[in-house]
This record gives structure tokens, C-alpha cells and sequence, in this order.
């Protein structure tokens, strides 16, 4: 691997708290079984939004913070098996 791809796989399995996310946006992502953007990449955007504490704030702020990552093509869903 490289040192974008390990950097990259860093990042992804990283927890929300350690990434800065607010204290919010972490307890809502634990409340939907999320500890990282690895967590939400592995799922469909169509399970993503079903789920029972799924807000489009959170989105925002998530997809703020990949966007700014260069990173926010990964919501996409390519962990998806």
C-alpha cells in the first residue's frame, strides 16, 4: 500500500470522536451503530436514510467534513458486499 491508501484506510477507520466530530454527531452515530465513516461507507445510501435516527443534519455534517477531505465520493458506497 501507499501512503494515501494507508493514510486514506486511517482516516476511514478512525472513530467520529477522534476525527473532532461534535459530541452530538457522535451520540446520534452510535445511536444508528456508526463508530466510523468505514461504518456508514459499508452501507447502501438507501439503508443509510431508513435508519430509525437518520437526520439530514448529520448528513450535512458528515458530508461537510469528507468533502473537505476529498473523500466524499466514498459515501457512494464502495464497501458494499
Amino acid at each position: 500500500m501507499n501512503d494515501k491508501t494507508n493514510e486514506l484506510d486511517k482516516v476511514l477507520s478512525t472513530s467520529f470522536r477522534e476525527l473532532g466530530f461534535n459530541s452530538a454527531f457522535c451520540e446520534l452515530s452510535e445511536r444508528m451503530g456508526f463508530r466510523t465513516l468505514k461504518d456508514v461507507c459499508s452501507i447502501s445510501p438507501q439503508k443509510l436514510i431508513n435508519k430509525k435516527e437518520f437526520t439530514y443534519t448529520w448528513l450535512g455534517q458528515l458530508a461537510d467534513y469528507m468533502d473537505k477531505k476529498g473523500i466524499l465520493y466514498l459515501l457512494q458506497n464502495p464497501f458494499k458486499s
